[in-house]
Formats: structure tokens, sequence, C-alpha cells
């Protein structure tokens, strides 16, 4: 017994790193502590679904959508059905626009467990892709209700909020996030975002360079708060020398494949030398 406590402790704290790693954008370093507890627990301990749900969400974010869907299959074929497994399949399915077959395996996953907060996290994205707005925030407060400490849909639907020009109610969501989920950096640059809709312009900023110190050269997030520096300090805060230095640091740092690498060449074109 006491072995199988060790092994347990030891894969509860390599999920934890697992975690940790994703939420800094260290997506390799996540995904292989993933694959470590995947591969140390039986085919029908609830820890090995739950680790193979997030390392499929971890594709699905990177857009890896076959290996994303091939890792579910893999552990609906070991493990039989669960809902957080037919929920994240669902999210996979609205990734690649396929809503109705996004639909047949969300009913499935409510069918299995009613009060799974992922499971209506999933449908109020999926209300959002038909254009169900209303509908959407329902499923997103239905699922804080059954789990106050889930903050994925506290974060979509601030998300929500933040497109639709709400940054009072945005920054309150991210917030209660961030009190659950401090380390999310991801969250962190969103807040930024809802401060500068604000006009808490001196805020905005200490956020975001924050997440700049606290995360890799290489990360998504690095990126993202780079970018919103620059266009902070360029467009609010007249700071044209700050701008161009933070938008060329950027294209040093930034992926290639990173999605605001256009809109900040141009941004530096037009601010010139």
């Amino acid at each position: 017994v006491g072995s199988e406590m060790c092994i347990r402790d030891s894969v509860q704290s390599l999920l934890g790193r697992a975690e940790a790693h994703r939420r800094f954008g260290h997506q390799k370093d996540a995904r292989a502590d993933y694959d470590a507890v995947i591969k140390a627990l039986d085919d029908d301990d609830p820890l090995r679904r739950d680790a193979a749900a997030r390392l499929a969400s971890l594709l699905r974010d990177q857009g890896q959508y076959d290996d994303a869907i091939e890792v579910l299959r893999s552990t609906l074929r070991v493990s039989g059905a669960n809902a957080r497994i037919y929920s994240e399949l669902g999210q996979i399915y609205i990734g690649q626009k396929r809503l109705e077959l996004a639909q047949l395996v969300l009913a499935k996953a409510l069918e299995l467990d009613a009060k799974d907060p992922g499971v209506y996290n999933a449908l109020a994205v999926l209300a959002l892709r038909q254009g169900k707005a209303q509908e959407a925030f329902e499923r997103f407060d239905r699922a804080v209700s059954l789990d106050a400490n889930y903050t994925d849909a506290r974060i979509n639907k601030a998300a929500v909020l933040l497109d639709a020009g709400d940054y009072t109610r945005a920054k309150q969501e991210l917030s209660a996030a961030l009190e659950k989920r401090p380390d999310d950096l991801a969250a962190q640059v969103s807040l930024g975002v809802a401060l500068r809709g604000l006009k808490d312009f001196p805020q905005a900023k200490k956020v975001w360079e924050r997440v700049v110190k606290s995360s890799g050269r290489r990360d998504t997030v690095h990126a993202d708060a780079l970018f919103n520096l620059a266009l902070l300090k360029s467009d609010f805060l007249e700071d044209i020398p700050g701008a161009k230095a933070d938008l060329d640091q950027y294209m040093q740092d930034a992926p290639t494949s990173h999605g605001k690498r256009q809109a900040a060449e141009e941004k530096r074109k037009e601010l010139g030398k």
C-alpha cells in the first residue's frame, strides 16, 4: 500500500507540474509530464483519464487536432466511456468546426455526468460558435456554480466580455479566476486588456511587464504581453521609443506563427526608425 501511495503522490506532483508548465507557456515540458502520468497509471485509473484529457486539451490549443483525438480515442478504448473525455472530444470538434459532431459527443458527456462543470463549459463554447450568446453565458455560469474552483469557465466568459467591450465584468471574472490560479499568465494578459479598456493604463502596463519577466522568450504569453505593451505605449501613453523597443523585442522573441506578427510588423513600419 505504501508503494502505491508513493506512486500516486509522484504522479500527482507530475500532474501539478504539467499544469504549471502549461500556464507558463512551457508546452513541451507540460506534454512530457502528462505523458509520464499516463504511462505510470493503470488503464482504469481516473487520474489517468484526467491526464489524457489535459494532454488532449494542450494539443488542441496547439492546433494538433489529430494527435489530440488519438489520445482520447486510445483512452476510451482502454478506460471506457467518461464525461471528461467526451467533453474534451467535443471541444476538439468545435475547434475543427464540426459542430454537429460536437453536439453529439457533448450530449453523451452530459448523459454520463450532468454535474461535470467541464461539460457545461464545452457546451457554452459550442453555443458561442452557434451564435447563442445568452445560452453560452448561462452555461458558463452553470459551470462555475457546480465548482467555484473551475476557472476555465470564468476565463472563457471573460474573453467573450472583452470582445463585447464589457471591461468591468471581464475584470471581475479574471480577478476571480486569478485568485484561484495566480500563476496563469494567459489570464494575466487578458486582465491587462480589461484594465486598458478601463483606462487604467499604469496597472495594465504593470501586469504585462510582469508577464514578460515571468515567461520564457519563446512562450506565446511572452509575445502576447510584448505586443500589448507596444500598443499601449504607442497608442495610449505616447511613448514611441518604448513602443519601438517592445516591438523590436517582439520580433526577436515571438514564434513566426504567432497571431500578431503581421500586425506587429505593420505597426513597427508605421512608427518608423
